[in-house]
């Protein structure tokens, strides 16, 4: 579980968002949505205490671990690839370094009852599957298996980030916080990824502008959008749906409150100056008063969508039947001419 408590991001006089109270779920799939530059990745970085937020607090249960995925694909350039996508659970891999270092000192000198911490590590970890759960992911991702004794810098850059989602999906997290992990992934990595996330028994957040991946897999949405972050249930259609009905619901509320103000206010200008209806008058205006708290324009939403404009092209001129002959004569040139001269 991840409990974002009353988060707020600021920039100077921007706003990100405020006032962020979420409970997020294990065993849930949020896909994090909003337009560009309006604090999706921001928040995530907040959850994975990548970024300090302005007001607010983020709480995760210690034992929890986070998977996060990262872009340094220039970290690991001399590392072998099926290496680096064990690396994620950091305590197994250096137990596992540590171990395979003790064995190859034994003749000279051995630590036993330092291995036996070390395999103690291992086994809590089930450091015995590591490995063949690290390639299995590597093959799932479009890597195989002939590839992963190879140097990380063999690879071309979208290849690289292959590997260093594939390290933290080995990582066996608590906790996934992904952003943008189809980048640079096929069709076929793609499906694979979505069975993967679908199976995974913890908590996932997701970054993505891949609709249909996003349809795919989450259970919840949250939308960044007005300043604010709100949760939605359901996959990506779902929230699209849900929240233009809800816009509507909220535009056709507004509408009906003002035309009831136009219509009291009308009433109150015919007969605030008649004695005997001065009485009703105040009344109605005190009914407005009440009716217009807290009344405004809806806000704007950070989603900008472009629009166009086309103006039709101005018609030619009609001519008459003669013209089009004139015209059609001019482009075949000057007409032929018989054997007296006459035209033909």
């Amino acid at each position: 579980m991840l409990s974002v408590s009353n988060i707020a991001k600021s920039f100077g006089d921007r706003t990100l968002f405020a006032g962020v109270s979420l409970q997020l779920n294990s065993g849930e799939r949020y896909g994090l949505v909003g337009a560009n530059g309006s604090g999706k990745t921001t928040l995530l970085r907040i959850m994975s205490d990548d970024l300090e937020a302005t007001e607010g607090t983020v709480s995760i249960p210690k034992r929890l671990r986070l998977g996060v995925l990262r872009q340094d694909q220039f970290a690991y350039d001399d590392e072998q690839i099926l290496s680096v996508a064990m690396m994620g659970n950091a305590e197994l891999w250096q137990a596992m370094v540590e171990k395979e270092a003790l064995l190859a000192r034994a003749s000279e000198e051995f630590d036993a009852h330092r291995f036996s911490d070390l395999e103690e590590i291992v086994l809590r970890h089930d450091g015995y599957t590591a490995e063949a759960n690290a390639a299995a992911i590597l093959e799932g991702l479009g890597l195989p298996t002939s590839v992963h004794g190879d140097p990380l810098s063999t690879l071309s850059g979208g290849f690289r980030l292959r590997v260093l989602l594939a390290q933290v999906l080995a990582s066996a997290p608590d906790i996934l916080l992904l952003d943008e992990p189809t980048n640079h992934l096929d069709i076929l990595s793609i499906r694979w990824l979505e069975t993967f996330l679908r199976d995974f028994k913890g908590m996932v957040v997701v970054i993505s502008h891949d609709h249909r991946f996003l349809d795919n897999v989450c259970t919840s949405i949250l939308d960044v959008d007005y300043e604010a972050v709100i949760a939605y249930r359901g996959n990506y259609s779902d929230f699209i749906a849900a929240k233009q009905a809800e816009r509507d619901r909220r535009e056709k509320d507004l509408g009906a409150r003002e035309r009831d103000i136009a219509h009291h206010q009308k009433f109150v200008d015919r007969f605030k100056a008649k004695a005997s209806k001065a009485r009703q008058a105040q009344s109605k205006l005190r009914m407005i008063e009440k009716k217009a708290e807290g009344l405004q324009a809806l806000p704007q939403s950070s989603r900008q969508y472009p629009t166009f404009h086309f103006a039709p092209a101005v018609a030619p001129r009609s001519v008459g039947r003669q013209g089009c002959r004139e015209g059609v004569r001019s482009q075949r040139g000057p007409p032929r001419r018989g054997p007296h001269g006459q035209p033909r």
